[in-house]
């Protein structure tokens, strides 16, 4: 898979540098370093994730999704000459696996004007609920999917997504909120910062974040905990407060936050 984090993981996609969560893995458009750091290039707005492309990108609007702890969701990365668009099926009808596995990449790239077109997923929330920004919808081989970003090309590398614990910055306009008395499953740096993850792959043991303890092989310094917070823990982002992100070894990425100041 030629991701990079989706973008809300926002689409926590994987992106080479960033995620856009991707919308939600997005997981934003990135730039390497810490967030307040100078980087070389100005993150600018996308779906509200990630660098501006040279293309307008679709309006899009506030949408709050509840109850989503564990929900599947996959994304469509379409390839165009001067851009790239990511939808996400978190907001339309899901991602039948059925429908899923028979999916032709070229087919899908023919049908939406693209020069190719690259699957992520499918992948589950670990947040309790998000406000993301969504577009509109196009039907990816029978799946509904809705515009969640425009990425410029250089955004795609040629792995799966930013070296594992290597933090970047990703801007992007999402919302998580993990309730009160539910695991929050974290990676914790070698300065003591906690990073909170956004979305688990499929090849999670027994589709249970917090075997993570065992599957992941953490770089040195790093450490996977799972906590659980006695308030609501809310993480926010946006394309002028840009927050930190890491990927780990299973291409899974987390957003950084301040325990007890959220």
């Amino acid at each position: 898979m030629n991701l990079v984090e989706s973008v809300i993981e926002y689409f926590p996609i994987p992106l080479t540098m960033m995620a856009v969560v991707g919308l939600l893995v997005f997981t934003g458009c990135g730039q390497s370093g810490p967030a307040g750091e100078e980087t070389a290039s100005e993150p600018a707005e996308t779906e509200g994730t990630g660098t501006q492309a040279s293309m307008p990108a679709p309006e899009t609007e506030d949408v709050t999704l509840t109850d989503i702890r564990g929900m599947k969701f996959c994304e469509f990365v379409l390839l165009f000459e001067d851009r790239v668009e990511i939808y996400n099926t978190s907001a339309s009808n899901g991602c039948p696996d059925d429908k899923w596995e028979a999916l032709d990449t070229a087919a899908l790239a023919a049908d939406h004007g693209a020069m190719s077109t690259q699957l992520n997923g499918p992948k589950f929330w670990t947040m309790d609920e998000q406000t993301v920004a969504f577009g509109e919808t196009k039907t990816f081989g029978g799946i509904d999917a809705r515009y969640g970003a425009t990425l410029p090309l250089e955004a795609l590398g040629s792995g799966e997504g930013s070296d594992p614990y290597m933090p970047y910055v990703s801007a992007k306009n999402q919302t998580m909120v993990f309730k009160a008395g539910s695991p929050v499953y974290e990676l914790v740096d070698p300065d003591g910062n906690t990073y909170a993850l956004n979305a688990y792959g499929p090849n999670v043991k027994d589709g249970d974040p917090a075997s993570l303890a065992e599957q992941l092989s953490p770089a040195e310094g790093w450490s996977f905990r799972v906590s659980t917070p006695d308030a609501d823990l809310t993480i926010e982002g946006s394309s002028e407060v840009p927050v930190d992100m890491v990927g780990d070894d299973m291409h899974q990425y987390y957003t950084r936050y301040s325990p007890g100041g959220n």
